[in-house]
């Protein structure tokens, strides 16, 4: 509290300042240069007469005899006294000016900040939906038939999964709210349009300069998604005939399920855009679940 009323309190303390220098210099001035009534003759008469001369209330009752050195000092301290008070109301004027500036700055901000939050939370129920569609289809692209389980949280599961792992990408849906016919990676690449229409919306429409990492993230998503060059490729491969007794998909499946290891890009290969799908959806992955859990927490803690 004294720190925000240092300089006033500095000002306050000069005017007392001023009044105890001068009541001394009336003091020590002699006797017979004072009028009225009994003139100046101790300290409390002196502080006094400073006083009432600093505040230029003037009662008359003591004043300096013409053509003597008190009535320059009585002028003096008058000067002093308006020039003192002037600069004192001037700075709690200013302080009182960016004080109410601030707070008005300050409410500015809580309500934008409220908008934000609102904003947050009205897009992460919107959003939540559909990061646990795509998610869902994620697991049905790495997951083998056989060992597809169908976890409770698709938004809280820790994926692992090797590139083999990708051989029945071709194959049908088990979910119900899925074309049976459809490939999974058709149904997933799908649901990754759907998901990067909606967080270009919501990162377009939502202040995000709160969140430095959430927006880093959506961004992230965003970019990946339009370096992802294999889309069409992926799918035509899964339509296209390869001889007489087998599709350009069966061969391409078998290829990926005796594939060991991290798999590498080759010149002029096929799989290429397969080993891209799998290290595009380890990233995105993981992306997904950033921009939930940031978004999530966020809500929570509100």
């Amino acid at each position: 509290m004294m720190g925000k009323y240092s300089s006033a309190l500095k000002w306050a303390l000069g005017y007392l300042g001023v009044i105890l220098l001068f009541a001394l210099c009336y003091l020590c001035l002699p006797k017979d240069q004072w009028g009225g009534n009994e003139g100046i003759q101790v300290f409390g008469d002196a502080f006094y007469f400073s006083v009432v001369t600093i505040t230029s209330l003037g009662f008359g009752d003591i004043y300096p005899v013409a053509g003597t050195a008190g009535r320059f000092l009585v002028a003096t301290e008058a000067i002093l006294g308006i020039l003192i008070i002037g600069f004192f109301l001037n700075d709690i004027a200013i302080r009182q000016s960016v004080r109410l500036d601030k707070e008005a700055k300050e409410n500015e901000e809580r309500k934008k900040r409220e908008s934000a939050d609102a904003r947050l939370e009205l897009y992460f129920r919107a959003l939540e939906p559909v990061f646990e569609r795509y998610l869902r289809g994620v697991y049905e692209v790495i997951t083998p038939l056989e060992e597809r389980k169908f976890p409770e949280d698709y938004l809280h599961h820790t994926y692992t999964f090797e590139f083999k792992d990708l051989h029945e990408l071709y194959g049908q849906s088990l979910m119900m709210n899925n074309e049976f016919s459809e490939p999974v990676v058709s149904i997933h690449l799908r649901d990754q349009d759907v998901l990067y229409q909606e967080l270009k919306e919501f990162v377009t429409n939502a202040d995000l300069s709160y969140w430095p990492d959430l927006e880093e993230a959506i961004f992230h998503f965003i970019q990946s998604h339009h370096e992802f060059q294999f889309k069409q490729v992926i799918l035509n491969n899964g339509l296209r005939p390869m001889g007489k007794d087998q599709n350009l998909k069966d061969m391409l499946s078998n290829v990926i399920k005796e594939t060991e290891g991290e798999p590498e890009y080759k010149k002029s290969n096929l799989i290429n855009a397969y080993v891209a799908l799998y290290y595009f959806l380890k990233d995105n992955i993981v992306t997904v679940q950033s921009i939930y859990g940031a978004m999530e927490k966020e809500v929570t803690l509100r």
